[in-house]
């Protein structure tokens, strides 16, 4: 061969791996029976083993387990001249997320070559999220998360996706056939096989039980998926394999906004969980937007029927003294009759606008409580109704709950109000005139979830309130937490200096009670002491109100 011939190939073999390194942090030859023969590239820092004791190890045993079942199983059914789509796997030894490509040339003698790669792929960002332990794919929530940020990638890169949507339609009557032993190997394969064919190499999920979504390029046929799924459960379950539907969803977000394209695809998967029996017919994120948009102007003008009519349910929870355990007042929380959760319901009118309609329905609904207790001639409770951040920005809301105090002089002085969402009151010297208005008409002013967000101190120092209510989170572990004491006390002490009281949530032990008393805090809430009550016994004894106990001046309201 002449020298010419020699540099020729020399240069070849350079440039083939210049290529390689180009692509990837660590080069990694298997031999036949996977183990491994070559390393080239930053094998310590990725593996945690040096290059020359990798030489003979099986691969797999520098793989995490979970993902070791799947990047072995596509390892070992390549054949010669594949080479398989980049898959997110985890490292054992140093917790490293890395890329994993893998091909398996002609006359190599069954050899497999890897590239290993660690930066910023998008299937590396999915490594450190919650999967699904019998198949090893995300879970839905971070499966709608993940595919977000693809379907963002995508439209920067011009890269064309696509949702599959898989149905198991008959898996248990599958499961019947054959036993816990090979269901748990079909859905170990089909994970492999679901992320093997995924766009990153790890963007499919288990968004429901019997119901799974890979996005991929467009380019590659869906048809194969539900193909390769079918011939997996025939495996297994000879006879009695799986009949798997799919359905298809164009991802192309077209002239929507990366937030309208978010929330079309959100709505696609909830679609697609929630529909039994019938034929799913979201085709593009265009449709899944405009069934988005329908089915919230419905449940705005549901909710909204609800506010005005009137039909939820006030439950009411007391903050007690931590000085003797005494009832100082009650929070005034909200129960839907449907069955919604309230959390949820709130979050939604906070989102929609009609957060003021709620709040507004809940003080009316509060005070003609207030009002039964007169009628019996007792002292009526003292109440917190929450306000939302959203509802104190608008001019028209504080006037119409401003008159509202007018009209029930009555009972008016029995109500606090506990600022909620404060994180949305953006004038801040706006609010806290508000708040001073209110207060000079006798009504408590409390601001929730101290220490939640990283503004907190800075509500405290410009919206003089009465109390303020110390986030659930730093009370919830506080008996084993050194930190969370620390920042109470420094909360407590914070409050005592300014003259604010103090409301600590979430107590539910006599210890943590005992705690929170001897740092400083004054008052406290939580199951400890009562869960929430749909009504509030007043003891007549102490508390009726009788003419001759105002006639002697009997100040009416919050002590």
């Amino acid at each position: 061969m002449t020298d010419a011939k020699l540099n020729e190939l020399k240069g070849d073999k350079e440039r083939f791996v210049a290529f390689s390194f180009a692509a990837a942090d660590l080069l990694v030859e298997l031999d036949a029976k996977g183990k491994i023969c070559f390393v080239s590239g930053a094998a310590k820092g990725i593996t945690g083993v040096d290059s020359s004791k990798l030489i003979s190890m099986d691969f797999g045993d520098l793989l995490d387990p979970l993902d070791q079942r799947m990047v072995c199983y596509l390892l070992k059914n390549m054949k010669e001249g594949e080479r398989i789509n980049p898959v997110g796997a985890r490292m054992k030894n140093t917790n490293v997320s890395a890329i994993v490509g893998a091909c398996s040339l002609p006359r190599t003698h069954g050899h497999i070559y890897l590239a290993i790669n660690v930066s910023a792929l998008p299937a590396a960002q999915s490594l450190a999220v919650n999967r699904d332990t019998e198949t090893g794919l995300l879970d839905k929530n971070d499966f709608v998360m993940l595919a977000k940020e693809q379907l963002a990638l995508a439209a920067d890169t011009g890269q064309d996706l696509e949702l599959t949507l898989l149905h198991l339609e008959n898996i248990r009557d599958m499961a019947s056939h054959t036993t816990e032993d090979g269901m748990t190997e079909f859905l170990d394969k089909m994970g492999a096989v679901l992320r093997g064919y995924s766009y990153g190499g790890d963007s499919a999920g288990r968004i429901d039980g019997d119901k799974y979504g890979v996005l991929h390029s467009k380019s590659m046929d869906s048809e194969l998926l539900r193909s390769k799924v079918e011939t997996l459960s025939d495996e297994v379950a000879p006879g009695h394999g799986l009949a798997v539907k799919a359905s298809n969803v164009n991802l192309d977000k077209g002239h929507l906004s990366a937030e309208h394209a978010s929330q079309a695809l959100m709505f696609v998967v909830n679609s697609y969980i929630n529909n039994e029996g019938s034929e799913f017919k979201i085709e593009n994120l265009a449709d899944g937007l405009q069934g988005r948009m329908e089915t919230t102007m419905n449940r705005i003008s549901s909710l909204k029927t609800v506010f005005l009519k009137n039909q939820f349910n006030l439950v009411y929870q007391p903050i007690v003294s931590l000085l003797d355990e005494s009832t100082h007042h009650y929070e005034v929380l909200c129960r839907f009759k449907n069955g919604e959760s309230p959390f949820e319901t709130v979050t939604f009118a906070e989102e929609v606008g009609i957060i003021i309609d709620l709040d507004l329905a809940v003080v009316k609904k509060s005070l003609e409580y207030l009002k039964s207790f007169l009628k019996t001639g007792t002292k009526p409770p003292n109440l917190a109704i929450n306000i939302s951040g959203h509802s104190l920005e608008s001019d028209a809301f504080v006037d119409s709950l401003m008159q509202l105090i007018e009209l029930n002089k009555d009972v008016s002085n029995f109500i606090g109000l506990e600022i909620t969402e404060t994180s949305e009151v953006g004038d801040l010297i706006r609010a806290d005139r508000i708040i001073q208005n209110f207060r000079r008409k006798g009504i408590h002013v409390s601001l929730d979830d101290l220490g939640s967000g990283s503004a907190s101190f800075q509500y405290i120092r410009a919206l003089n309130t009465d109390f303020v209510k110390i986030d659930g989170a730093y009370v919830r572990d506080v008996l084993n937490n050194e930190r969370d004491k620390a920042i109470l006390k420094s909360m407590a002490r914070l409050c005592i200096d300014l003259k604010i009281g103090t409301i600590a949530e979430m107590v539910e032990t006599k210890e943590q009670a005992a705690l929170l008393k001897n740092i400083g805090i004054g008052y406290a809430q939580g199951w400890l002491f009562s869960k929430p009550v749909d009504e509030i016994v007043v003891p007549k004894a102490r508390n009726t109100m009788s003419i001759n106990m105002k006639r002697q001046g009997f100040k009416a309201g919050w002590g």
